[in-house]
């Protein structure tokens, strides 16, 4: 070799050794590795990361049969973040989480690599990290509206946690009562592969309604079954609306008997937890959100973004995404004959379901992965360099 291609060996192998000096590491701390809106969210800002030159490393508290959903739908979002350039681990706790649980193996996992930030996407988590004796950069989101934890811990997780991310107006509202440590708010972002290129013309026939989210309490699936129900009493002999959910939980046996109870039995299908909903939503005509609560529903944005106007429930979190009337239709949440008449009107109305369509498309476009991605990793920038 001459001298000039050694010289340019050398500077390439200078470079690279740079670039790897230079990258840093976040750790994502999530409850366990599901299709929820936080763990998407995460899977999603893997490959963002990763394209930024970030090592990213995602750290499940629990595998996900421990809490009742699908080992096939974990192993292929572990697959996603390890094919994308990202590292998982799952700490295999039990379902109680115990803090004390989990000092050790996040330790074991400090002796083997040093975090630059740490992004816990659950509170439980707090106590774990602080156990474990890392006291690096460390932010915190919660996901929703609502607390799932008592607010009197606020100090205590003040004492540790350098910055919390809010995704909505109503989580931003939460820490500035509640918390005395600056905040940050990041709204989510569909993931790459929903995007239309144009807005839905009109409803198929039977129309196809579909809600994403996990057979839980927040996501009140029995006021969707009640909306199955007086639709199918108001239409009599003509063809229903199919109603098809993509989630899993422990109740998800129990909600596919009461669905047979339906007079139309096969109205309302439970399809458990799916890692195609890119292709779902390509096949849907109507998204209907039935919750209690949201923080800022990925499943929602994932929807607009692929054109499909939204009947939601009028709650905190819904009403930040839905203008009614422009990209989908609110209902109160007490009214099962709002939310039956709402879809009815799209069914019925191509011009209304055309026009919500476009403005669901709108409004899809304002949020991206990528934008979601810069301003976490401008977030942690800052952090590392405070610290």
């Amino acid at each position: 070799m001459n001298v000039a291609g050694l010289e340019a060996r050398i500077a390439e192998k200078a470079l690279t050794e740079e670039a790897t000096v230079s990258s840093q590491t976040v750790w994502s701390v999530i409850t366990s590795l599901t299709s929820g809106g936080a763990e998407m969210l995460v899977v999603n800002l893997n490959r963002e990361f990763v394209k930024a030159g970030w090592r990213h490393h995602v750290i499940a508290l629990c595998d996900a049969t421990e809490l009742g959903n699908s080992e096939t739908t974990e192993a292929a979002l572990r697959r996603r973040i390890e094919d994308t350039g990202g590292q998982f681990t799952s700490l295999k706790l039990p379902k109680s989480r115990n803090p004390l649980s989990a000092a050790s193996p996040l330790r074991r996992l400090l002796r083997g690599e040093a975090p630059d930030v740490v992004h816990l996407h659950t509170a439980r988590a707090v106590p774990m990290l602080a156990l474990s004796r890392y006291r690096g950069p460390t932010c915190l989101t919660h996901h929703n509206s609502r607390l799932s934890f008592p607010r009197h811990i606020f100090p205590a997780l003040d004492a540790y946690v350098d910055e919390y991310v809010a995704i909505s107006p109503e989580t931003e509202d939460i820490y500035a009562r509640l918390s005395k440590r600056p905040v940050t708010t990041i709204p989510n972002g569909p993931g790459e592969d929903f995007a239309a290129s144009e807005p839905r013309k009109s409803v198929g026939t039977p129309a196809r309604i579909l809600s994403v989210g996990a057979i839980s309490e927040q996501k009140n699936y029995p006021l969707l079954l009640d909306v199955a129900r007086r639709l199918a009493a108001r239409l009599g002999n003509n063809e229903p609306p199919q109603f098809a959910i993509a989630g899993s939980g422990r109740s998800l046996e129990q909600f596919r008997a009461e669905a047979e109870r339906l007079p139309n039995k096969d109205m309302v299908r439970f399809l458990g937890e799916r890692g195609d909903v890119p292709d779902l939503l390509d096949e849907t005509d109507i998204f209907l959100n039935t919750s209690l609560y949201e923080g800022q529903s990925v499943a929602i944005l994932e929807a607009m973004a692929k054109g499909l106007p939204v009947v939601a429930t009028d709650v905190p979190g819904n009403r930040d995404l839905i203008a009614h009337g422009k990209n989908g239709l609110l209902c109160p949440i007490d009214n099962p004959d709002a939310i039956a008449e709402s879809i009815l009107t799209l069914v019925r109305n191509s011009e209304i379901y055309s026009r919500l369509s476009a403005g669901a498309l709108a409004t899809g476009k304002r949020f991206s992965i990528g934008n979601t991605a810069a301003r976490h990793i401008d977030l942690y920038r800052r952090l590392i360099s405070a610290s």
